[in-house]
């Protein structure tokens, strides 16, 4: 049962840290199995910008506003146990950790307020500290002892991750991720309407034989207007049902590009966010249950399901893969970068 305690954190953490990617994104301007090596780059890339990668970062805790400074290597330990299932193989914590710590570079390139962040997943990674983590396990001798074990574990992938960033074409890349796919990964632009040529579609068929791929839920037609309408305050919706979903258009990977809701149509990343969804691979059917409209929502996943599946990669590090085979696989066209 605490076990699924932690797996159920970190998909909520997951669920509602996206706003952050959509952020950034806005802001921006303009398996191949790979080799069992290694593949970081002893060069190192250069980045495009006057920009000096940072030792310790400033974090801003939201609930009480004091700000901790943190080495690269401690942020990420709080951020792993925030982020991923802690006791998924070291080399997915790993690739986990190379991910967080390249995000976390862009969230810094593009901030106003130096090397301080803050914990709030709307507008930056979540993190958890030492308490926090703690507290997802048992409040037993043996739950503190599986503690300790795994906070060795993280710290070691922790320590991995803060020497290596991706890149492509000589800047970090936005290092988004995710819990699991719908079987392949989805694009940047299919969510954002932004392209990457590093955040292409890829195969992930081995998310399928996660227990939770498939979900099934029900929504009210009243919480999908109120939805729809904090989305959007000027939302119109016809009286009859069966025109609130209509025409969805899908990609070739099973993800929504578009989809009519009510007089409006969304994109398949604003419906996802709207709604509070599982996963952008979805689809509505509407039922009838005296008068009262009920929508059923099948999705497919969980997350947006663009870059890096936790999931996935966890599957992949189980296989023999090593970190970088599994950051290279899912992360098109980059480069490791050792930047000690």
């Amino acid at each position: 049962m605490k076990q699924y305690f932690i797996i159920f954190t970190v998909f909520i953490v997951l669920l509602f840290a996206t706003p952050i990617v959509f952020g950034l994104i806005q802001n921006e301007q303009s398996i191949d199995e790979g080799s069992a090596n290694d593949n970081v780059s002893e060069e190192g890339a250069k980045i495009n910008q006057d920009f000096v990668f940072p030792k310790s970062v400033s974090l801003m805790l939201s609930d009480t506003g004091e700000i901790l400074e943190l080495s690269i290597e401690e942020y990420l330990v709080g951020a792993l146990f925030a982020q991923i299932q802690v006791d998924f193989h070291e080399e997915a914590l790993k690739a986990q950790a190379v991910a967080a710590h390249t995000y976390l570079i862009r969230l810094l390139m593009n901030n106003n307020n130096g090397n301080v962040i803050s914990d709030n997943p709307n507008t930056c990674q979540p993190f958890f500290d030492t308490e926090r983590a703690r507290n997802l396990f048992p409040n037993t001798r043996e739950g503190l002892e599986r503690f300790d074990e795994i906070s060795e574990k993280v710290k070691s992938a922790a320590q991995h991750g803060a020497n290596r960033i991706l890149f492509h074409e000589g800047e970090p890349i936005y290092a988004v991720y995710h819990s699991i796919s719908a079987g392949v990964t989805n694009t940047a632009y299919s969510v954002w309407g932004v392209d990457f040529p590093y955040l292409r579609s890829v195969d992930s068929s081995w998310d399928r034989e996660h227990p939770d791929f498939h979900c099934s839920n029900e929504i009210s037609s009243e919480s999908v207007r109120l939805a729809m309408f904090d989305f959007n305050r000027t939302a119109s919706m016809p009286a009859d049902y069966e025109d609130w979903f209509k025409e969805p258009q899908i990609n070739e990977f099973g993800y929504v590009i578009s989809v009519g809701v009510g007089e409006h149509r969304l994109s398949g990343g604003d419906a996802w966010r709207a709604f509070g969804l599982r996963s952008t691979a979805f689809e509505f059917t509407q039922r009838e249950t005296g008068g009262s409209g009920i929508f059923i929502i099948e999705t497919r996943g969980f997350g947006h399901g663009v870059g890096l599946s936790q999931h996935g990669a966890d599957v992949l590090a189980r296989r023999g893969f090593s970190y970088a085979d599994i950051l290279l696989h899912y992360y098109t066209g980059v480069e490791l970068v050792d930047v000690r």
